[in-house]
C-alpha cells in the first residue's frame, strides 16, 4: 500500500507558500498558550492551545479506558509509526478526529489528561531551516502529532516522565515532524519543542512567567548541563556544532537561532503579536515583526512577565483574540492571520490547581470549534470513565446530534456578520461561562466531600455531572442555532438576540443535580423516637450508645450527598441502640429487724442471728425442754 499523504504534509506545504510570499493567506496553524501559577488569579497553572486544522473538521471528545498488554504487543499508527506497548497503559481522555478521515481509530488525541494528573496539548507544529533539515532530517516512520498523544496519555507517570518518553522515542526512532508540545501535572510543567529529526530540548516552565506560542519555534538560551530544569536529545549542541549550524549566547546554545526556520512566516508573527500583546500591552507595543536589515527575524521571546494576573476567562479569551481595537485589528485588515481565526476544530484550556485529591487536581475545560463564539466545558479528566453521547457522532458533515456540528455551525453563522449575529451570541456565551467558572468553586468543594465518602463514588459523579452539563450548553447552542437560522432567513437588519440571554437560562452545574434520590422516612421516624427517650429511665451506657447513634444519624440525614447505603446503615444502626437501651431496675424493700429484749442472763449459746438457723433451732429446742419438765412436776405433784 502507499504512503499515505498526511494532513500535516499539506499543512507544511501551504504555510511554506506562505512564508515564501510573504502573503496573507491563510495556514493551517495551531496556538497555544502558557500562564504560571503566580500570574493566574486563582493560583492555577494554565496550558492551552486551539488546534487549527480547519472548519468543519469533526471531532470526538472520549475516554480511552486502561488497558493490559500481551509481551510483544505492538502500537502502530497509519502513517507507519511503531513501537511495543508496555505492559499496561493508563486511562485517558482525549479529542481525536474522527476516524472516517481514514487515519485510524485514535487518529490525533489533540488533548487530554490521564488517570495520573497528567495533561497534555499537542502539538503546535513548526518549521525547521535547511541546515537541520541537511544535517538530521525527519523520519518518514518516526513520531508524529497523529499518535503523540495517545502514547503518552497512555504511558506518563508525571509531566517530566512524560518528556523523558518522548525524548526517548525521538532519539530511537525519530519524528516525523517538527512540534512543540506542553504537558503539566499537579507540580510542575513543561515546554518540549522537537526542533529535527532526533533531536529535541525541553525546559521546566517558570511560574512567574506566560508565552504565547504560534507555529514557530521559541525556544532560546538552554544550559543543557542542567538537568533539572533542562531535558535535552545527546547531540542538540553535537549535532550542529559539527555541521556548522550551531548559534551560541554566553556559552549556551540558542535553540530556535540554531534550527528554526529563518523565515516563521506572517501569519505566525501577526498571531505571536496579537499573543504578546494581550499578555502584556506594553510588551506588544514595542514587539517588531519585521525582519532587520539583512533579513533576519527576532529573535523573540517564548517566556515573559505579563502586565497582570489572568483569570481563567481571560486565557480562554486569549484563544478568540483577533486584536481587537490594536494596529494588528484582524476585524479591520482582513490580512492580519488572528488567533482567533475560522481553522479552529476545538480549542482547550488545561487548569491545574494545588490541594486537590487524586484525580481533582486538572479540570479540562474543552470548547469545540472555534473559541469566539463557543463555550469551554469543565471535565474532571483525569477522574472520567465516559462522556456525552452528542460528543461521538462521527459524521464528517453537518448532523443534528452532535456537540461539534452544532458549534461548528452555530460559528459559522456568526462569522458571517460578528456584529449582528455574533455580539449577542457572545454576550450569552461570555455570560454562560462566566458561571461555570464560578460554579466549580462550589463543585470542587462538593467533590471532594464525595471522594472522602469514596474515590469510587467520586469518579462515578464526575463522570455523571460531565454528561449533565454538555446536555445542557447542547440545548442552548441548538436553541440559537435555530433561531439564528431564522432570523437570517427573515432578512430583519436588527441585532440578533437569541431567547436564551433574553430568558436568562444559566448553567445549574452542581454535584446534588446528579445524586440519586434516597428515601429518609424511616430514619426521621427513628430520629423523633430516639429524642423523646427520657435519659433517667435507662443505663447509662445503654443511653450513651444511643446519643452516639442519634448524633451520627442526625448527621447523616443532614449530609445532601448521603447516598441510600449511608441512610440504611445509619437507620439500622440507631433502631439497634434504641432496641438495646436497658431500664434501670426498681430496688426491692427488705423487712424490718424485730428487737430482741436483753436477758439478764447470758445464754451459754451464742446469740441469734436473721438467717442463722443454728441459733434459732437453740432456741426451740431449749423451750421444748423448759415445758416438758413443767408437765412432769405436775404429775408428780398429782400423784402424791
Amino acid at each position: 500500500m502507499g504512503k499515505m499523504i498526511k494532513k500535516k504534509q499539506i499543512a507544511a506545504l501551504v504555510l511554506a507558500g506562505t512564508m515564501a510570499m510573504g502573503s496573507s493567506m491563510q495556514a493551517f496553524a495551531c496556538m497555544g498558550v502558557y500562564v504560571g501559577k503566580e500570574v493566574s488569579e486563582n493560583g492555577s497553572s494554565y496550558i492551552g492551545r486551539s488546534e487549527d486544522i480547519g472548519a468543519g473538521h469533526t471531532k470526538i471528545f472520549t475516554v480511552h479506558p486502561a488497558e493490559d498488554h500481551e509481551p510483544g504487543a505492538i502500537f502502530e499508527d497509519a502513517y507507519g509509526f511503531s513501537m511495543p506497548y508496555p505492559e499496561h497503559t493508563y486511562q485517558y481522555t482525549l479529542a481525536k478526529d474522527s476516524p472516517l478521515f481514514g487515519e485510524g481509530e485514535e487518529p490525533y488525541a489533540e488533548v487530554g489528561i490521564n488517570e495520573n494528573e497528567v495533561a497534555m496539548t499537542a502539538t503546535v507544529s513548526t518549521y525547521y531551516n535547511d541546515k537541520a533539515k541537511a544535517a538530521d532530517p525527519l523520519v518518514d516512520t518516526g513520531i508524529c502529532e497523529l499518535s503523540m498523544g495517545s502514547i503518552l496519555l497512555g504511558q506518563a507517570k508525571t509531566a517530566r516522565d512524560g518528556v523523558e518518553l518522548l525524548g526517548e522515542i525521538v532519539e530511537k526512532y525519530g519524528s516525523g515532524e517538527c512540534n512543540t508540545i506542553m504537558i503539566s501535572d499537579p507540580n510542575e510543567a513543561w515546554y518540549m519543542e522537537i526542533v529535527s529529526g532526533h533531536q529535541y530540548a525541553a525546559i521546566k516552565l517558570p511560574e512567574d512567567q506566560v508565552a504565547a506560542i504560534p507555529n514557530m519555534m521559541l525556544l532560546g538560551t538552554v544550559d543543557v548541563t542542567d538537568t533539572e530544569n533542562v531535558i535535552a536529545s545527546e547531540g542538540l549542541v553535537s549535532l550542529a556544532e559539527e555541521n556548522g549550524f550551531l548559534k551560541t549566547e554566553d556559552g549556551m546554545i540558542h535553540v530556535t537561532q540554531t534550527y528554526g526556520a529563518e523565515n516563521p512566516g506572517k501569519g505566525q508573527l501577526t498571531r505571536l503579536w496579537q499573543g504578546t500583546y494581550y499578555l502584556n500591552h506594553e510588551k506588544g507595543e514595542g514587539l517588531s515583526i519585521e525582519p532587520s536589515e539583512d533579513g533576519v527575524y527576532g529573535p523573540y521571546d517564548l517566556l515573559f512577565t505579563p502586565d497582570k494576573k489572568f483569570s481563567t476567562q481571560d486565557i480562554m479569551k486569549f484563544l478568540a483574540y483577533r486584536g481587537e481595537g490594536t494596529k494588528m485589528d484582524s476585524n479591520v485588515n482582513e490580512s492580519i492571520y488572528a488567533i482567533g481565526n475560522k481553522n479552529q476544530a476545538e480549542c482547550h484550556i488545561l487548569e491545574m490547581r494545588d490541594g486537590m485529591y487524586q484525580g481533582m487536581s486538572g479540570v479540562e475545560w474543552l470548547a469545540m470549534s472555534r473559541a469566539e463564539f463557543s463555550l469551554y466545558l469543565p471535565y474532571y479528566g483525569a477522574m472520567l470513565t465516559e462522556t456525552w453521547d452528542g460528543y461521538h457522532n462521527d459524521e464528517l458533515t453537518s448532523v443534528e446530534d452532535s456537540m461539534f456540528w452544532v458549534f461548528n455551525d452555530l460559528n459559522d453563522l456568526a462569522d458571517d456578520n460578528r456584529e449582528l449575529y455574533g455580539t449577542n451570541i457572545r454576550k450569552y456565551w461570555d455570560a454562560y461561562q462566566a458561571e461555570l467558572i464560578e460554579q466549580q468553586k462550589q463543585v470542587d468543594v462538593d467533590m471532594q466531600k464525595l471522594y472522602e465518602k469514596s474515590p469510587e463514588l467520586a469518579q462515578e459523579k464526575a463522570t455523571e455531572i460531565g454528561k449533565v452539563i454538555a446536555q445542557d450548553a447542547f440545548n442552548s447552542a441548538k436553541s440559537i442555532l435555530t433561531e439564528l437560522k431564522a432570523f437570517k432567513e427573515s432578512g430583519s437588519t436588527e441585532m440578533f438576540v437569541p431567547s436564551v440571554l433574553t430568558e436568562n437560562i444559566m448553567p445549574n452545574y452542581t454535584v446534588a443535580r446528579v445524586m440519586d434520590e434516597v428515601s429518609t422516612e424511616a430514619l426521621e421516624a427513628l430520629i423523633a423516637k430516639a429524642e423523646a427517650v427520657q435519659k433517667d429511665m435507662y443505663t447509662e451506657a445503654s443511653y450513651a450508645t444511643l446519643e452516639q447513634e442519634l448524633e451520627n444519624a442526625k448527621t447523616v440525614l443532614a449530609d445532601e450527598f448521603a447516598v441510600q447505603d449511608e441512610i440504611d446503615a445509619a437507620t439500622k444502626q440507631l433502631d439497634s441502640a434504641l432496641q438495646g437501651l436497658e431500664k434501670i431496675q426498681a430496688a426491692v424493700p427488705q423487712p424490718e429487724k424485730e428487737s430482741v429484749s436483753e436477758e439478764k442472763t447470758t445464754p451459754t449459746g451464742p446469740s441469734p442471728k436473721t438467717g442463722d438457723a443454728t441459733p434459732l433451732m437453740w432456741l426451740l429446742t431449749a423451750a421444748a425442754g423448759s415445758a416438758l419438765v413443767s408437765v412432769n412436776v405436775w404429775k408428780r405433784r398429782e400423784e402424791k
